[in-house]
């Protein structure tokens, strides 16, 4: 585990005396499990042959997505949290001629049952929002009480049973009862009801047993108005398995009844019953799944007692083991060929066609009606189709016909055989859906039956340890007669990562350097997921020169981009001695050297070049001269040179040059830096060195709209500076000009030309006045406030952030130093030659150790945009910035007035060492929210052509290790991942056996791979770093050796005994391998020797082990001498004897229950029970001198009887802990010396086991400045990361008491508002959002959940907000409070709405919460 460091963090400013932390809980990765689903046309305006919806529970959210057409894949719609675990969802179709089945065909859509397992039963509809967007609302809720009047006793729910035509909805629990709930869908205009369908008479049937499925058969067509419920129940007394059948009627008048109709016992041979399949195409009949067969069934044969089951048999395991059928969907109906059977053939006769059942002669044909016998007789059956999917990934398809028989079809074998093998996973899951069948005329897939034998059907797949799958299945296929299945052609569409990524089991997880790496899949498909926050990059292209840009080895230290006419794209690189100019060739898409433009550039040092807007002319700024040229009409393949615009004094040079265009009038000007040689005073003796100075200044010249054929020098404003200018930039904000100027010094001039001198007209001759009342100067000294040292501490770029309310002034220095300096106004406003701006704040963060340079991102693309790599254009492209530092960031200023800096990620090594960036202004981009970039490479001086995508995302991908990841580290000094897995068993394996892997993250290269013993299992996997005169690298490593113990009662069972304590040294291998052939313009730069070269690996280098009596379950060091070891029912410190390479046993402490989790901090560890909560232990080494011993002792305990998974010290005072049953709580060590007992400070519910804790952020991004967050004075260690099993990351924050005040009031009143209301939260008890599985004596206190807060902002309109806001004074009392107390009190109105202002301050509170919790 990471220790802590020992600055304060914020959570110590939490505590102290007053003993009160307030944090803020939030979900900021989301679980792509999917527990389950429904298809159907829930989204309103659904019109016929569009695309089925799905409404899925997916982790702790209720997600709505839209299925696409064959094989396109399904997309997110929206999504709400939920406070319980979703056990089953069912669409409910409304009855033929109701006018629910009106309203639902024009305005809306299909209502949805939710059920809970805290025994919520909701329906749910979704609805527009915000006219664009939909969202999830709740209609009514209810409780199952399950036979309890009171609810006193909750029942272990399973799943709903929904009856074919809607009429009745079952709740099925675990043990003894189903609840019949009939819906009333009689008008609710007429009742004044909001929802279409009001639960109606509730009843209660007790079985007598556990339930091991139930389902409500397909009714006859004379008898629409009876409902036949069969449930399968092992009976406690009789301990045998019963199939029950009840009944009950619809009835208009009088209140209905369930009647039990009939009990038929299972066959003795017949293995217990894992589904209950109610067939649509074969009324009052279903298919009856077993763990190793499937059974055709009728309720008249339950009704006259007829056992005699058609029975077929599943394919079994090779090596004999059951294959439970987890999951299934019924597929609608086919066309049974002719020679699988006709009407007048027996049973008995179909033998060498049919495949044949061994229980198949004690089969007897059921007494069916003539009138159907004679309806069957026909050339070819119509069969029900039923997909299964098994436990070992087998995908199975069953056609069932109306006469018994069922054809079984293997239509896979495994995941693995499918096109996509590496995402695949050991089992289909739990959740299979038929989403239709596509005609093969017109390619279109419809829900529901066909008859087309050749059609496909395309079904979807899911659950634990699977991401999502679109599966297409070829149709019927002749069988074979020498096979008990048959195969049919699958194909797997798609998996969806983007869409429903499935991390589950999330058993560790580790932060590496701005990445989060966990343990993921089951065996043998296990992975490592590797996750990346931030801007998306993708590198397109790979440019280079084939001629001569290899020519000048120097450097590229400047590049422009433009497109001339009939040309292209063009790309200039100025280097130390030369400048290149290369342009696309439009027929082969090569980039080569542009010769025609090379002379106008050969022999000049350029500091600007593109094509000026006003003009379409080519405008050219040297260090000697400003030219412009013709970009129209060519003359002997040359340029023609239209004017000469300014030309050098004596004794000057130009050193930076810029283009600024106005906005209002469409005129543009160069704005050039000039560096001039002035003699110091006669007195100074000629031969001294500094009898000449320097001499700064900015010199603007206007560019003439219209070239005369005399060339003429342009005269010019002037400003002189003391310092020499080290950058220049140039702003076009609104209707004004901004020139930015940086110095040596340093010292950064804000400049603006005034609205007069724009409005003058830049055809007319400009001349600076002896008066610079036109120019308004901004100075900002960066020498001694900001900067602490002026060495190597020089202005390299600026860039101006700017909305219609704030401006913040980004300012990078050659050191890697970012500065934020933010003006007390906005520049856009107003005439900023009038109006004075200051810095009202400055911020200094490090975001490299390369000079820091600046990219703009803007809506419209110019040419003009850029100067020196900028690009900026009004006030849309003012708000974000690309900043360079080695690595590439995007700044973006939020409307609240704070700027969000976040890391960009991608592909290949230049993301690290890019020297600058370019807008591709000519290229098409790929949508909005994506732009282009040209990218110079720092180390190969490449250039790329990179897309980045402007809103953030969460990219996962997988790091395969072809075991079940179990623990993973992060070395902190080599950054590789050891990963202590679980290989594979085989029948000549079957003891579990653990194996440790080196691998490189970056690339998912194993270095190193080691196995431990049979049997063995690694429970702790800790770094250990030992600095001195040789430096170490230990991977520490904790076993159990589990054997296997079986008695005649309760068969066989494994128990750890032993373990072990093993050392290893992560080394440095070298090895040498062949040269690599260069495959890029990026490796044909890079110097490759003819000969061997020499590669670094690492392997791991077996140093020391010892035996313990128990399992070695946590490991800690304490610094570079000691080790903590959690081994059984003890906790002991090791000394490292580095002379003798082992470690020795220093001390002891005896505990009640072993041992789970451990974490140092100084000399206190904390320990985390097995059943005890947590303790705090003090370890006091022995005095140098050799006097005393070394002392282990317990000096706090918390004995909550909670089993912990993990702990850390959040400060010096301050634990926290995280339960396997999914609750969070903080323990306060107790101020005065002496006490025992841990002080409870806070703890919350997450409702999902909980297995680590991790501080810090896989976010590589700058400081917020969210004045609501307790930040420590570094920033680091803020945030708390939690996972859970299921594959969820939770982000929690220290908040300060004003802003937990009004968190917690909004949530009240959120509650307050009622189901009625879009602000109340879904599935939860009596509208508590405590999210316990289980009724919990732990208290919820101190922490505030993020979700509701975030259906405030996120899922209300603004009305419903109002609404909220106004039902609580003290809500809005909080809110105006929170506002007073910021920086933000200039935004309030003379005459303020306190409920529109209580609205923006809560919204921009949780907004930067939110974007504080973004990981």
């Amino acid at each position: 585990m990471l220790d802590f460091a020992t600055f304060a963090t914020a959570w110590d400013a939490s505590t102290g005396s007053t003993r009160k932390v307030r944090a803020y809980l939030k979900q900021t990765l989301n679980s792509g499990l999917v527990k389950c689903a429904a298809l159907g046309k829930v989204r309103p305006d659904h019109s016929d042959g569009e695309d089925l919806d799905m409404l899925a529970a997916v982790g702790s959210s209720l997600c709505l997505f839209r299925v696409n057409g064959p094989g396109m894949g399904i997309t997110n719609v929206c999504s709400a949290p939920v406070y319980s675990n979703v056990l089953d969802i069912v669409c409910l179709h409304a009855p033929a001629g109701t006018q629910a089945q009106v309203s639902i065909n024009n305005d809306r859509g299909e209502l949805c049952a939710v059920l809970s397992e805290n025994g919520v039963f909701a329906l749910v509809q979704i609805e527009r929002f915000n006219t664009e967007g939909y969202r999830i609302r709740l209609l009514s809720e209810d409780r199952a009480y399950m036979g309890l009047e009171d609810g006193s006793c909750l029942r272990i729910l399973r799943k709903l049973v929904l009856d074919p035509l809607s009429r009745v909805i079952c709740l099925v629990s675990w043990l003894d009862y189903i609840e019949f709930v009939h819906l009333d869908w009689s008008d609710s205009e007429s009742t004044g009801r909001h929802c279409p369908v009001a639960l109606g008479v509730r009843l209660n049937v007790e079985v007598g047993g556990a339930i091991c499925d139930a389902a409500i058969l397909a009714p006859a067509k004379a008898e629409l108005q009876r409902v036949l419920l069969v449930a399968a129940v092992v009976d406690s007394q009789r301990q045998s398995v019963f199939l029950h059948l009840y009944e009950s009627w619809i009835r208009p008048v009088g209140s209905p009844s369930v009647v039990l109709l009939a009990k038929l016992p299972l066959p003795f041979n017949m293995t217990t019953p894992v589904h209950i399949v109610s067939l649509p195409e074969h009324p009052e009949c279903f298919l009856l799944v077993t763990e190793n067969e499937v059974a055709f069934v009728s309720a008249l044969q339950i009704l006259s007692g007829d056992v005699y089951f058609y029975r077929q048999q599943l394919p079994q395991l090779p090596d004999g083991d059951c294959d439970l059928v987890k999951a299934f969907c019924v597929a609608g109906t086919t066309v049974l060929p002719q020679s699988y059977t006709t009407g007048s053939e027996s049973p008995h006769s179909r033998r060498t066609t049919v495949p044949r059942s061994p229980l198949l002669d004690i089969w007897r044909e059921p007494s069916l009606s003539e009138a159907r016998r004679s309806s069957e007789a026909v050339a070819g059956q119509m069969a029900q189709k039923v997909y299964l999917a098994t436990q070992s990934g087998a995908l199975l398809l069953v056609s069932v016909s109306s006469r018994p028989l069922i054809l079984l079809t293997k239509v896979c074998s495994t995941p693995q055989a499918t096109e996509d093998a590496s995402q695949a996973r050991a089992s289909w899951g739990d959740v299979l859906l038929f989403l239709g069948t596509e005609d093969p005329a017109s390619g279109v897939v419809q829900a529901g039956s066909t008859t087309s034998v050749s059609a496909s059907d395309y079904l979807f797949a899911s659950g634990d340890c699977l991401d999502h799958a679109l599966i297409r299945v070829s149709g019927i296929s002749t069988p074979d007669t020498d096979m008990d299945t048959t195969t049919e052609a699958m194909t797997l569409i798609r998996h969806g990562r983007s869409v429903l990524a499935n991390q589950s089991p999330m058993i560790d997880f580790v932060l590496g350097p701005y990445m989060a790496y966990w343990t993921s899949g089951r065996n043998p498909d296990g992975a490592i997921h590797r996750a990346q926050f931030g801007h998306a990059i993708c590198v397109e292209e790979l440019i280079e020169s084939r001629d001569s840009m290899a020519e000048d080895k120097a450097a590229t230290f400047q590049l422009w981009h433009f497109a001339l006419p009939s040309v292209g794209p063009c790309l200039v690189l100025q280097r130390a001695q030369t400048a290149v100019a290369i342009a696309m060739d439009l027929e082969t898409g090569e980039w080569q050297v542009y010769q025609e433009l090379q002379q106008i550039l050969a022999g000049r040092c350029v500091l600007f070049i593109g094509v000026v807007e006003s003009t379409t002319s080519l405008l050219c700024i040297s260090s000697d001269r400003v030219e412009v040229w013709s970009t129209v009409e060519l003359s002997e393949n040359r340029f023609e040179r239209l004017l000469t615009l300014t030309t050098a004094r004596s004794g000057e040079v130009y050193t930076h040059g810029v283009v600024a265009t106005s906005l209002q009038s469409g005129h543009s000007c160069a704005i050039l830096g000039v560096e001039s040689i002035e003699g110091r005073p006669t007195s100074a003796p000629s031969t001294d060195k500094h009898s000449q100075q320097r001499q700064s200044s900015i010199r603007v010249i206007a560019i003439p709209d219209e070239f005369g054929t005399s060339e003429h020098e342009q005269t010019a404003m002037e400003m002189k500076f003391a310092h020499e200018i080290s950058c220049l930039r140039s702003f076009t904000l609104g209707d004004n000009i901004y020139v930015a100027v940086g110095t040596y010094e340093p010292r950064l001039h804000l400049l603006c030309l005034g609205t007069e001198l724009v409005s003058m007209g830049l055809d007319l001759p400009l001349s600076l006045p002896d008066n610079v009342s036109d120019v308004d100067r901004m100075d900002v000294d960066c020498s001694e406030s900001v900067v602490p040292s002026r060495a190597s501490q020089v202005i390299n770029d600026i860039y101006i952030l700017c909305n219609t309310d704030t401006c913040c002034i980004l300012v990078g220095l050659r050191d890697g130093t970012l500065l934020q300096l933010t003006l007390d106004g906005s520049l856009v406003a107003g005439t900023a030659a009038e109006e004075r701006r200051h810095i009202a704040n400055v911020t200094r963060d490090v975001v490299g150790n390369t000079p820091v340079h600046f990219a703009g991102v803007s809506a419209t693309a110019s040419a003009l945009e850029d100067s020196e790599n900028i690009a900026n254009s009004g006030i849309d492209g003012a708000r974000r910035a690309m900043i360079v530092a080695g690595s590439l960031f995007l700044a973006d200023l939020k409307p609240s007035g704070q700027v969000a800096i976040t890391a960009c990620f991608g592909d290949g090594q230049l993301l690290d060492r890019t020297r600058f960036v370019l807008p591709a202004t000519d290229s098409v981009d790929l949508d909005s929210n994506t732009k282009r970039y040209y990218a110079v490479d720092d180390a190969s001086d490449a250039i790329s052509l990179l897309s980045i995508d402007l809103e953030p995302q969460c990219h996962i991908d997988e790091l395969a290790i072809g075991c079940e990841p179990r623990r993973v580290i992060c070395d902190s000094e080599t950054n590789m991942l050891v990963v202590a897995g679980v290989l594979p068993q085989s029948p000549s394996a079957p003891s579990p056996t653990s194996c440790l892997t080196v691998l490189d993250p970056h690339d998912g290269q194993i270095h190193a791979e080691c196995k431990l013993r049979p049997g063995e299992l690694i429970h702790a996997l800790e770094t250990w770093h030992i600095h001195g005169p040789r430096s170490y690298r230990y991977i520490c490593v904790g076993t159990g050796m589990y054997t296997s113990t079986s008695d005649g009662r309760s068969g066989s069972s494994t128990r750890a005994k032993s373990g072990r304590l093993i050392i290893y040294n992560l080394k440095t291998a070298k090895r040498k391998s062949r040269p690599k052939t260069p495959t890029s313009p990026m490796s044909d730069r890079m110097t490759i020797s003819g000969q061997s070269t020499v590669n670094s690996g690492y392997e791991l280098k077996y140093v020391w082990e010892s035996e313990r009596e128990g399992p070695v379950l946590a490991l800690a060091h304490l610094g570079d001498k000691y080790l903590v070891v959690a081994a059984g029912s003890s906790c002991l410190v090791l000394k490292l004897d580095v002379v003798q390479r082992r470690l020795i046993e220093c001390c002891e402490i005896p505990l009640r229950f072993p041992a789970t989790s451990l974490h140092v901090r100084e000399s206190d560890i904390v320990v985390g029970s097995q059943r005890e909560g947590l303790h705090v232990l003090r370890f006091t080494p022995a005095s140098v001198d050799g006097d005393g011993y070394d002392e282990l002792r317990m000096v706090h305990s918390a004995r909550y009887g909670v089993h912990t998974a993990d702990v850390c010290y959040l400060s010096n005072d301050l634990v926290l802990g995280v339960s396997n049953g999914g609750y969070i709580y903080a323990m306060g060590i107790p101020s005065h010396r002496g006490e025992f007992a841990l002080d409870y400070i806070m703890g919350i519910h997450l409702g999902s086991e909980c297995t680590r804790i991790r501080q810090g952020s896989p976010v590589r991004r700058l400081r917020l400045p969210e004045q609501s967050l307790a930040w420590s004075a570094s920033n680091d260690d803020s945030c708390v990361l939690i996972n859970t099993v299921d594959g969820a990351l939770w982000t929690l924050l220290s908040i300060t008491d004003d802003a937990f005040m009004l968190l917690r009031q909004l949530e009240l009143a959120m509650v307050a508002m009622g189901p009625a209301h879009a602000a109340y939260p879904l599935l939860t008890v009596c509208g508590s959002t405590c999210r316990a599985r289980h009724e919990s004596k732990l208290p919820v206190a101190g922490v505030v959940d993020g979700a509701i807060s975030t259906t405030f902002v996120e899922g209300l309109t603004e009305a419903e907000q109002h609404q909220v806001v106004q039902s609580s004074s003290e809500l809005q009392r909080l809110a105006l409070l929170l506002l007073a107390n910021s920086n933000h009190q200039s935004q309030c109105h003379a005459e303020p709405d306190n409920v529109q202002i209580a609205v923006e301050s809560i919204t921009q509170l949780i907004r930067g919460l939110g974007q504080a919790c973004v990981c």
